[in-house]
């Protein structure tokens, strides 16, 4: 059996203990040992409804012995068995946290949904930053089921908006009334009667009367005149 050269054998080993070396770097370059717990504090059962916010608290445990820092939480929702189509990608949360090695850390994360009903499929990803090297993890994967808001008479928000709305009706009536009707009409006031008078030169039953102060007392003194008939009787008893 022929021999190596020596040379060539050691050229070998370091070759071999190069490309392991750089194989296990390629390996542990973007690998973290990071766990991650998704939680939906008001959506326990991952119902998320249309119009309001929903959010997922990602708790985060470093396992590593090497720290890292949160630099941002994003998310996409697709389809239920086909990730690659995206239906909508969700904003992203920008993040400056310190994870440091053996440490916890909550993440809150919120989003709206606006989607027709049914089963989606939603991605949360959390990006680290480890020894100068950015790294993606996945904080939740998994269904969830998306549904459209209950409406009720007596809900807070069409509480709030019936009074909205019933403010802005009465401003609109007063408006109305004091432009075309000029407010509340003044009541006229009564007039002053003056108290009537007599006149002195009638009597209660509305007879003249005469003034007699200024006639001398000769000529009131004077007989009434007589009557007519009473002349006459005087003349027949003469005859």
């Amino acid at each position: 059996m022929a021999k190596l050269n020596p040379f060539w054998t050691l050229l070998v080993f370091l070759f071999a203990t190069v490309f392991v070396f750089a194989e296990e770097s390629t390996n542990t370059e973007h690998a973290l040992n990071v766990e991650v717990v998704a939680q939906f504090p008001d959506n326990p059962f991952g119902l998320i409804v249309n119009g309001q916010k929903n959010g997922v608290v990602l708790t985060l445990a470093n396992k590593d012995s090497v720290d890292a820092t949160i630099v941002g939480v994003s998310g996409k929702v697709s389809l239920v068995g086909d990730d690659s189509k995206v239906v909508r990608n969700l904003p992203a949360l920008r993040y400056d946290t310190r994870l440091v090695s053996k440490g916890h850390l909550e993440l809150p994360y919120e989003f709206y949904s606006e989607f027709a009903p049914g089963e989606l499929a939603l991605t949360v990803y959390i990006d680290l930053l480890a020894d100068e090297k950015p790294i993606r993890i996945v904080g939740y994967s998994g269904n969830i089921t998306v549904t459209d808001p209950e409406s009720s008479l007596f809900d807070a928000q069409l509480l709030f908006l019936y009074a909205i709305l019933a403010v802005g009706a009465s401003g609109v009536l007063y408006i109305v009334r004091e432009a075309f009707f000029g407010g509340s009409k003044k009541k006229p006031t009564p007039k002053a009667t003056e108290p009537t008078v007599r006149a002195t030169h009638r009597d209660e039953k509305g007879q003249m009367v005469l003034d007699e102060s200024w006639i001398p007392e000769h000529h009131l003194k004077t007989s009434p005149k007589q009557s007519p008939r009473a002349k006459k009787r005087t003349s027949s008893s003469r005859k």
